[in-house]
C-alpha cells in the first residue's frame, strides 16, 4: 500500500513546475547563510567550525527527504524548513552563551529600530563635531530636527569625504539632472556620490552663504572662503562660484596657499635649468620675454610665484597681473582684474607704463596684450607671461600666432618654459626593481642607474602585507613638475623668426640652452621621484587633437 502510494505521489511531483523552484530557493538560501556567514563567524568564535558544517549537512539531507518524499509537499516542505533552520538557532544560542554582551545576536522589531536609531545618532555626532568658519564667524550648527541640519551633514561629508583623501580641490557641478561631485587628488579626478537637484542646491546656498557669497546670484561669478576644523584636518577653503542657464559650478579649493607657493628647489626645476634662469635676475639682462606654459592644473602659477621669489622685492620694483590672485608674496604688489577698470590688455598696459622691473602676467590669451608686451623691447621690463599649451611648440606658435609679426615675436624673447606635472612616488612603499634591456632600447640611458622604481601601494608590517598607510594604496604622493627649458640666442632668435622650430630648438641644443622634457623626467626617474609609467601617463598624445586637426583640413 505504502509502495503504491509512493509511486503515485512521485509523478505528482515531477510534473509539478513550483515544487522544484521552491526547494532551489530554500537550500540557495542556506547554502549562502552557512558558507557566508555562520562558517566565518564559527571560526571567528572558536566554536569548531567543522562539526557545525556537519551539522548544518546532516540536517540539510534530512529537509532533502523530507521535502522529496514526503506525501503531501506542502506540509513537508514548512517542516523541511524547520529541519534547516534548527542548527542555525541551535547555533544561536549556543555563540551567544559564548561571547561577550556587545557581540551577541539580537532578533526583534525594537532591535532594528535601536540599531537604526544608534546609526543616525552615530550619524548626527560625527556631524558636529566639523565646524565651519565663514566670513561671518562660526556657522551654527541646525537643531536635529531642523531640515536643515540634513544639508549641514550632506556638506560636510561632501567636503570631508575629499580631505580625507588628500584632495586639491573639489567641484561640484548643479544641472537639472543632479548634483555631482568631483575631486582631483595628485592630479587624479574621482567622482563623488550624486545627490538630487533639490538637495545639491540646498548644498550649494549652503556652501555660498557660508563663504560670505549671495546664494541667490547663480550666473555672476563669485569668490569667497571659509575654513573648516574638527576630527578632518583643519583647512582652509576657497570658494569660487559661477553658472550659466543650464548649470551652476562651485569649486573649493584646499589650503590653496600653501599648494600654490613652493620654494624654488622643489617645484621640479633641474639644478642647470635654475642656474640658467637665475642668471635673469642680474640687472643687465633683466629684459625681454619668457614664456612659461603648460596644460590645464599643470602648476603654472606655482612656477610664477617661484620665479619671482628669487627676484629681490626690496631692491627691484615687482608687479604681477593676475585674473585671480592665490597667494601674495611679500614685497610684491599684485593687480587683478577688478584693481582697475578695463580689459586685460587695458590692466597690462597701465601697469608697464609705471615701470616696474619685473612683471608676471599669467593667463595671456589675446593678441592686443602679446602686442602690448613685444613693445617693451629688450630695453624694457623682464616679462614673465604664462600661457596655456600642451607643448613646447604650440606655446611658441600661439605666442606667434598672437603677435602676427615674426620679428617683434621673437626679438626680445629670451626664454621658452613648458611644464607638466607628474606624481611623485610614495617613498614608504615604492618598488625597486633593476632597468631592463628594453629601456635602452628605447633611447633610455639606463647604463647610468643600477636601481629604478614602480609604484607600490603596500609594505610589511609585523611579517603581514597590509596597504602603505602613507599613500592609502596609490603608490604617489604629491606631485612635482618636469620642464622644458629653449633659452634663446641670436641665431636661435633667426631660426624662429624663419619659421624654422626644429633648427631653432637644434641651435638652442648646441648652445646648451635646450634641455627637453624626456631628459628632465628621465632624470627624476632616474633619482627614484616619479616611475617610467607615470611620465608615459602624462606625456601621452591627445587622439582627439589629431582627429580634429584632420576633421579642421578637410573642412577648410
Amino acid at each position: 500500500m505504502t509502495g503504491a502510494m509512493l509511486c503515485d505521489a512521485t509523478p505528482v511531483f515531477l510534473l509539478s513546475p513550483w515544487k522544484p523552484v521552491f526547494m532551489c530557493a530554500a537550500f540557495v538560501a542556506w547554502a549562502w547563510l552557512v558558507s557566508k556567514h555562520l562558517e566565518k563567524d564559527a571560526r571567528a568564535a572558536h566554536l569548531n567550525a567543522t562539526m557545525w558544517n556537519g551539522i548544518h549537512m546532516a540536517a540539510a539531507c534530512t529537509a532533502l527527504a523530507v521535502m522529496i518524499f514526503g506525501q503531501i509537499f506542502y506540509i513537508a516542505f514548512p517542516i523541511a524548513i524547520a529541519i534547516l533552520l534548527g542548527p542555525v538557532f541551535m547555533y544561536w544560542k549556543v555563540r551567544n552563551d559564548a561571547v561577550t554582551d556587545e557581540y551577541k545576536f539580537h532578533l526583534g522589531a525594537d532591535t532594528i529600530k535601536a540599531a537604526m536609531a544608534d546609526r543616525k545618532r552615530s550619524r548626527a555626532n560625527r556631524q558636529v563635531t566639523m565646524r565651519i568658519e565663514g566670513k561671518d564667524g562660526t556657522v551654527q550648527v541646525p537643531a536635529k530636527e531642523d531640515p536643515a541640519f540634513e544639508i549641514y551633514v550632506t556638506a560636510e561629508e561632501i567636503i570631508s569625504d575629499a580631505i580625507n583623501h588628500r584632495a586639491s580641490l573639489l567641484e561640484l557641478k548643479l544641472t537639472s539632472k543632479g548634483c555631482q561631485g568631483v575631486y582631483l587628488v595628485d592630479g587624479i579626478p574621482t567622482s563623488q556620490e550624486q545627490l538630487s537637484p533639490d538637495v545639491g542646491a540646498k548644498v550649494f546656498a549652503f556652501l555660498k552663504e557660508s563663504a560670505g557669497t549671495d546664494p541667490k546670484d547663480v550666473r555672476r561669478r563669485q569668490t569667497g572662503s571659509f575654513s573648516v576644523t574638527g576630527e578632518i584636518a583643519d583647512t582652509h577653503v576657497d570658494l569660487t562660484a559661477s553658472g550659466s542657464t543650464s548649470s551652476h559650478t562651485i569649486r573649493l579649493e584646499f589650503d590653496r596657499k600653501e599648494r600654490v607657493l613652493r620654494s624654488w628647489e622643489t617645484i621640479g626645476l633641474l639644478p642647470k635649468q635654475r642656474e640658467l634662469l637665475d642668471q635673469l635676475k642680474q640687472e643687465d639682462k633683466r629684459h625681454g620675454i619668457v614664456l612659461i606654459g603648460g596644460g590645464l592644473q599643470s602648476g603654472l602659477t606655482t612656477t610664477g610665484y617661484a620665479i619671482l621669489s628669487q627676484h629681490d622685492s626690496y631692491l627691484c620694483n615687482i608687479v604681477t597681473l593676475e585674473r585671480e590672485v592665490y597667494a601674495t608674496l611679500e614685497g610684491i604688489t599684485h593687480h587683478t582684474l577688478g584693481d582697475i577698470s578695463g580689459d586685460y590688455t587695458a590692466h597690462l598696459q597701465t601697469i608697464i607704463r609705471r615701470d616696474p622691473e619685473v612683471i608676471l602676467a599669467t593667463d595671456l590669451q589675446d593678441s592686443e596684450s602679446a602686442k602690448i608686451a613685444v613693445k617693451t623691447g629688450m630695453d624694457g621690463p623682464l616679462i614673465f607671461i604664462t600661457m596655456p599649451a600642451d607643448s613646447m611648440a604650440e606655446l611658441i606658435s600661439k605666442w606667434a600666432g598672437h603677435v602676427a609679426d615674426p620679428r617683434q615675436s621673437f626679438s626680445n624673447l629670451k626664454a621658452v618654459i613648458f611644464q607638466k606635472l607628474v606624481r611623485r612616488l610614495c617613498e614608504n612603499c615604492r618598488a625597486p626593481y633593476k632597468p631592463s634591456s628594453d629601456l635602452k632600447k628605447q633611447g633610455l640611458p639606463v647604463d647610468t642607474v643600477e636601481q629604478l622604481y614602480r609604484k607600490g601601494g603596500q609594505v610589511e608590517i609585523k611579517n603581514k602585507i597590509v596597504t602603505c598607510p602613507v599613500c592609502d594604496g596609490g603608490g604617489y604622493v604629491g606631485q612635482i613638475g618636469v620642464f622644458e627649458t629653449m633659452f634663446l640666442d641670436s641665431d636661435t632668435r633667426k631660426n624662429l623668426i624663419a619659421g624654422d622650430l626644429r633648427a631653432a630648438m637644434a641651435q638652442s641644443r648646441r648652445n646648451k640652452g635646450l634641455i627637453r622634457l624626456q631628459e628632465s623626467a628621465w632624470q627624476k626617474v632616474a633619482d627614484g621621484e616619479t616611475s617610467i609609467e607615470e611620465f608615459a601617463r602624462v606625456n601621452k598624445k591627445k587622439k582627439s587633437s589629431k582627429k580634429t586637426s584632420k576633421q579642421t583640413s578637410s573642412s577648410s
